[in-house]
């Protein structure tokens, strides 16, 4: 999902620290005038900070940071050239910033700053850091020692130093979970164990097991199952309301096959994010926009499909899916530190719906996929529902998971997806016998530098390679 301010591309490596001119130096004494939380949008906040590891000023929302690029004294731009100036009271400390037509001031100088190096205390020897098995909780996860289950651990550890030196900038968690063992769990940039990180889009396809629930319990009939006669009671009418449309399955929407114009980033598309979003309803939005080719035919990605789904959901079952969620999904897994509240329309603009979960806890949805439905001997989604899941064509979608394979020295290793922006990654790796996890905050990354998230680089480069 995308937010106000999006993140300039950065390649972060130590030389940025170690090599500071004078002139970076005085820059980055400079920008610490700035540093401070400030009024923003409604009744919401936003903290400016400055990294050590690019001298770049940031503005922090919901823990994610968003850049803003140095033009002279005073006067910064954001990635869209959208300017921003800051304001001086009479002493000639600064006391707040105007972006756009909105005037915003500043709070405090005192406020809790998140950390903005990968591993202070390693930073500059990342050679200093030993591998240390993950600890065994009560979670319900069982841990191990990568040496035992990897055929090649020495990617591993050099690719959690290259993390530590800044090469592969906010990633903020790495877990490997291998032949039914959590081998590898690390954390940077000051999270941890118990940090529920933001999912962004990867959160759609764990909901989508919560569809699967709602078949099994016989609220919904089955995803083949036309769509639009659920939301009758809810909407009398239904705008562009054609033949085509009247075919749309359930699972249509679930494939992304919907054949509605609903494409994401299609700045044209009536559907995408951005005019969904300045809509009243945006479950509406999605049903009434005009269809341009026959479902069931070919994907096209559409955030849309999984917020209609949600609200399938609340009326098959007449209760909030966070409700029916909790009860049939997250308490059986034992998963209470998360957040989430599905509400698609302006009241979740700076959310979008999504959720926030422990990398610990997101685990456990991933081995619950890997393992057919199955936790600790109870069937929570049933075995039909994940195979069904999992039925997709080669780079394609199926139920809000992705087919993702990657090709290295001629052998192809495939995995099922669940994607995020700004490097959020859940792969299950059927052939592998394993599970690999990143969060991260590398957000818009592939759309402001033309490069994808740092995990499509590290898990070929390091974590397959491992493998040999």
């Amino acid at each position: 999902m995308k937010f106000r301010f999006i993140p300039i591309g950065l390649l972060f490596t130590i030389f940025l620290l170690n090599c500071s001119t004078t002139k970076e130096t005085s820059l980055f004494q400079r920008l610490t005038e700035y540093e401070g939380r400030f009024e923003y949008l409604g009744s919401t906040t936003l903290d400016l900070l400055v990294s050590e590891l690019d001298t770049t000023l940031y503005a922090i929302i919901d823990n994610a940071k968003y850049p803003l690029k140095y033009i002279e004294k005073d006067s910064f731009i954001n990635i869209q050239n959208a300017p921003v100036v800051f304001l001086r009271n009479h002493k000639n400390e600064v006391n707040g910033y105007i972006a756009g037509e909105n005037k915003f001031d500043l709070i405090t100088r005192d406020f809790d700053k998140p950390e903005m190096l990968p591993r202070k205390e390693l930073f500059k020897n990342p050679d200093l850091y030993t591998y240390q098995p993950p600890k065994q909780i009560t979670d319900g996860i069982t841990t191990g020692n990568i040496v035992d289950e990897l055929e090649n651990p020495k990617p591993i550890i050099e690719m959690v130093k290259q993390t530590i030196m800044g090469a592969y900038p906010d990633v903020h968690s790495i877990l490997i979970y291998k032949n039914n063992k959590l081998v590898l769990e690390e954390y940077f940039y000051g999270y941890d164990q118990n940090t529920m990180h933001q999912l962004r889009s990867a959160g759609k396809s764990l909901k989508g097991g919560i569809l699967g629930i709602a078949i099994d319990k016989g609220f919904v009939k089955s995803e083949q199952d036309q769509l639009l006669p659920y939301f009758k009671s809810k909407y009398s009418e239904i705008k562009n309301l054609d033949e085509l449309k009247k075919q749309i399955r359930i699972k249509d929407f679930l494939m992304y096959r919907h054949g509605m114009d609903c494409e994401n980033d299609n700045p044209k598309s009536q559907g995408n994010e951005q005019l969904m979003m300045q809509s009243e309803d945006w479950v509406k939005h999605i049903l009434d926009l005009p269809m341009v080719k026959k479902p069931g035919k070919s994907s096209s990605y559409c955030t849309g499909c999984s917020l209609t789904i949600n609200s399938l959901i609340e009326i098959a079952t007449d209760q909030k899916i966070e409700d029916f969620a909790k009860k049939h999904l997250f308490d059986p897994l034992g998963i209470s530190n998360y957040k989430w509240t599905f509400e698609p329309n302006p009241a979740s603009i700076n959310t979008f719906n999504q959720l926030y979960i422990t990398p610990r806890d997101l685990l456990k949805l991933a081995i619950l996929y890997k393992n057919q439905g199955l936790w600790k001997g109870q069937q929570i989604i049933s075995k039909d529902w994940i195979n069904k899941t999992f039925t997709m064509e080669k780079g394609d979608y199926g139920f809000f998971w992705e087919h993702k394979y990657f090709v290295i020295d001629g052998k192809e290793y495939n995995s099922y997806l669940a994607t995020g922006n700004g490097g959020q990654k859940i792969n299950i790796w059927p052939e592998l016998d394993m599970i690999t996890i990143f969060t991260g905050g590398n957000y818009n990354s592939y759309a402001i530098y033309g490069k994808s998230t740092p995990p499509n680089e590290m898990i070929p480069k390091y974590i397959l390679k491992s493998m040999e």
